[in-house]
């Protein structure tokens, strides 16, 4: 294009340039800077020949050829000099564009600004104006132009995609994800779009649409280190932790040095069970980043895993030395060895007003359990109650998003479900499934049956509740899961079952039983029925406002309803509802352990669980504390000591601040 013609005005538009600060969209190791693509509007409304002051036409054509040479202070004195004169659109959005090109941008959002009240349907500087205001750190007004301009004209790829990296940016991920996948219908080859589209999956925790998505950018990109640990990532929350082992693998081995490759590794290997591989991996992450907090967290995690908490401590505190103000090294730490000499630094710390949020928050959870740990209840409720007010203040929650989840499940998940399906899936009775609310005694349960010779405790897989996502896509349903449940057939069924047992007898291809820690899934015993409708399912119960506060004073970030009283206790009803369904639909067939009977009467409860696997009964599970076994959950250090009685009534100690959560237990009755 000749630099004369006049819809060369956008020729400048490679002098601009913009950082894409997310990580997410990034190379993991440098920030992508990408060329500002139609920056420059392509209107070119003066219609020169009508009007009627001819100097003034000579006068804008000497100044946009300043502008289109790159003489940006010529270029402006002379519009400046026409507006001067008259109302002259065009001069005003060359001023804009020389103010947005020099980076004056508070002048830049008001010429566009003036310039879109005479022409207000330009969507190029509907786009621009976007732009400028994502620069200022105005993403939701940035937002509202990038829409107007696609309003305008929607085919503009550039558009969709700095507005799907808008919507992004605030977590507003289903239209982040609306917006790239339209990039994709522009453009279906464009790979960073994929990626990032992939990114937003990941974040949204749709892990089986981030799969494909990664999956596709890698036969494109090969080499791309960073695709290949998020897809690790989507791989490992997908219980295909094998898969997601050869992802990290592969990401390190093009590029050594790769921090979240090398804490995704050592994940992966924690849940495998290869903790001391998992140490030695984290061990050089802190090598090659000394200030990564999650890395040291994670380090003293899996020492915690292998019961060895003394060590676990001083390595928090060894951290501690250098980041004194590092509220989670304070939070961990009382997690594990609650000290009463740590609480005046912690108030000294919270005290301060430079404090962050999520510092704080960290600081009043590990307050609680120091008070706690001295018997001082009031002071230890207070501390939890301010942890919790301040993170729900963080979180958006619904409780009435899981009456409407059990709803679902109910109605899918009827008598004449089972009927049509109840012989599709599975025979196989290697599984079992452990679940109940979150600290209802199901890291006991499991610690129990793993001391058996013949069972392995695989923890936590995350393999099952990542299923239902998956068939809604295969099956290109729609509506949300598991709805998708009514169109499977019994070869879908066979085929994910398959899939589920050749990666759960990775874990321990000797065993006989091979038990998933489900604590928290209770809503997936419908589709656990499908696959293998011979499965065993210990359904672990205790006291519902000891399991309540003690969610309650752990700061558990995924469960949403636990940080306010009476949402946990509505959500403990619908727990219960759900599970109500379950024992009709399955009479017999679901074991349940009260919590307070197996600490009563651990020999006959313990015998009546082997008995319920079908398996001969063995010593070593009421010696379950010795069992050395890598254990993943907050509980590792309790089942580490023989059974014990004091977590028993928890509650009656705060009692008088309890009665949000009563009062929405009793609605039941």
């Amino acid at each position: 294009m000749r630099s004369g013609s006049p819809s060369c005005l956008g020729c400048c538009c490679n002098r601009f340039k913009i950082c894409y600060a997310q990580a997410w969209v990034t190379n993991p190791y440098d920030f992508q800077t990408i060329d500002l693509h139609r920056v420059v509007p392509l209107f070119m409304s003066a219609n020169l020949q009508n009007m009627s002051n001819l100097d003034i036409a000579d006068l804008f054509r000497e100044g946009l050829h300043h502008y289109q040479e790159g003489r940006l202070h010529k270029a402006q004195d002379i519009c400046q000099r026409i507006l001067q004169k008259r109302q002259h659109p065009d001069a005003l959005l060359i001023l804009a564009m020389i103010a947005h090109q020099k980076s004056e941008s508070k002048l830049a959002v008001e010429r566009y600004q003036q310039f879109l009240g005479i022409k207000p349907d330009h969507a190029q500087t509907h786009y621009n104006l976007g732009l400028v205001l994502e620069e200022l750190g105005r993403t939701e007004p940035a937002i509202e132009h990038f829409n107007k301009s696609i309003t305008i004209d929607a085919d503009n790829a550039a558009v969709h995609s700095h507005l799907a990296d808008a919507c992004a940016k605030l977590q507003r991920w289903e239209e982040a994800i609306k917006a790239y996948q339209k990039v994709l219908a522009i453009q279906a080859e464009d790979v960073v779009t994929i990626i990032k589209l992939g990114n937003v999956f990941l974040a949204a925790q749709l892990w089986t649409n981030s799969i494909p998505r990664y999956e596709q950018a890698l036969a494109i990109q090969p080499n791309n280190a960073l695709v290949h640990k998020n897809l690790g990532s989507s791989l490992h929350n997908v219980g295909q932790l094998q898969k997601a082992l050869k992802c990290f693998e592969q990401a390190l081995s093009l590029h050594p040095d790769y921090v979240g490759a090398r804490i995704g590794l050592a994940l992966v290997l924690r849940q495998l069970g290869r903790a001391e591989e998992a140490l030695a991996q984290l061990e050089q992450v802190i090598d090659l980043k000394p200030d990564d907090v999650d890395a040291h967290i994670d380090l003293a995690n899996t020492l915690r895993d292998l019961g060895q908490a003394e060590l676990a401590i001083e390595r928090l505190e060894q951290f501690l030395s250098t980041r004194p103000t590092c509220g989670a090294m304070y939070y961990h730490i009382s997690m594990i060895k609650p000290e009463q000499a740590l609480i005046p630094a912690v108030e000294k710390l919270i005290s301060h007003p430079d404090l962050s949020k999520g510092n704080a928050i960290y600081c009043h959870f590990a307050l609680g359990n120091f008070f706690r740990s001295g018997k001082s209840f009031d002071q230890a409720f207070s501390h939890f109650l301010k942890a919790n007010m301040l993170h729900r203040e963080t979180i958006t929650y619904d409780p009435g998003e899981i009456i409407q989840t059990v709803d679902g499940l109910i109605k899918v998940y009827s008598k004449r479900f089972f009927q049509r399906k109840r012989q599709f899936g599975s025979a196989s009775q290697l599984p079992v499934f452990i679940l109940g609310m979150p600290r209802s005694g199901s890291t006991l349960v499991e610690q129990i049956l793993s001391s058996h010779p013949q069972v392995h405790g695989a923890g936590e897989l995350g393999a099952i509740p990542a299923v239902n996502v998956s068939i809604a896509l295969r099956l290109k349903f729609s509506g949300p899961p598991p709805g998708c449940m009514s169109l499977i057939d019994r070869k879908i069924a066979e085929q994910y079952s398959a899939r589920y047992l050749k990666e759960l007898a990775l874990h321990c291809p000797a065993a006989k039983r091979i038990t998933e820690h489900l604590a928290g899934s209770f809503f997936e015993i419908g589709l656990i029925k499908t696959l293998f409708p011979k499965a065993r399912i210990i359904h672990c119960q205790r006291n519902p406002l000891d399991t309540c506060i003690s969610l309650f004073f752990h700061y558990f970030m995924a469960l949403k309803c636990s940080f306010e009283l009476t949402e946990l206790g509505q959500y403990y009803l619908q727990y219960q509802r759900l599970m109500s369904h379950w024992q009709n639909l399955f009479p017999g067939e679901i074991l349940n352990v009260q919590y307070e009977e197996l600490v009563m009467d651990q020999e006959r409860v313990s015998k009546q669980l082997i008995d319920y696997l079908d398996l001969e009964w063995d010593e070593k599970c009421l010696d379950f504390h010795t069992n050395e076994r890598p254990v993943m959950t907050p509980s590792n250090i309790q089942v580490r000591q023989p059974m014990y009685k004091n977590s028993m009534n928890r509650w009656k100690h705060y009692e008088k601040h309890l009665q949000p959560l009563i009062e929405a237990l009793q609605q039941a009755h």
